[in-house]
């Protein structure tokens, strides 16, 4: 699992750590509950008490991998909301039939998010023509001889940029993904 160092820090009480995975787990837990609640002010309310509760009982997480750390976090977020519902006097018959999504979904697209987040980073630190020729190529899907006409280039040349800014966009990732593992 990708934050179970980071987790792990949050067990022992480190601050630092906490914070990182809340700014982290923010958007998402927000944004489920956004979706289910349908009211920004009862989301960020509900996503404070998530982060509150997170932060309590964080000792209770189990970093063996069987459960996602976003999946635990969700679980919490759908909590929040039932009880929130149940205070307020809100009926609903069967709380399995709430329109809620999957939690290893969840999971996934939080991990998903957070790559592409981390890979947006570390691509600020490639050389302007690297970075401007992957973001061409794949975020808006040009050819290679489209993305060399707007450089005023050959395309060869922007497949040799291409390629030498991935080589080192997966060296940053690497360097990464071993420093959270520390």
């Amino acid at each position: 699992m990708k934050n179970i160092a980071l987790v792990k820090r949050c067990q022992k009480g480190e601050k630092d750590a906490f914070e990182k995975l809340i700014r982290l787990y923010y958007p998402y837990v927000y944004g489920f509950l956004l979706k289910m609640s349908k009211d920004t002010h009862l989301s960020e309310d509900l996503t404070q008490d998530t982060f509150l509760k997170m932060i309590q009982k964080i000792e209770l997480f189990k970093c063996d991998g069987k459960t996602a750390f976003g999946t635990w976090l969700i679980a919490i977020a759908k909590n929040c909301f039932i009880d929130n519902m149940r205070k307020n006097s809100v009926v609903v018959e069967n709380y399995d039939d709430l329109q809620l999504t999957d939690f290893n979904d969840v999971s996934d697209e939080i991990i998903t998010k957070m790559e592409y987040e981390e890979f947006l980073k570390a691509s600020e630190k490639l050389p302007y023509e690297q970075q401007l020729a992957i973001k061409l190529k794949y975020e808006e899907n040009l050819t290679l001889k489209e993305i060399a006409e707007r450089f005023g280039v050959q395309p060869k040349t922007i497949k040799s940029r291409i390629h030498d800014g991935k080589v080192k966009l997966r060296k940053m990732l690497k360097t990464n993904e071993k420093e959270e593992h520390l």
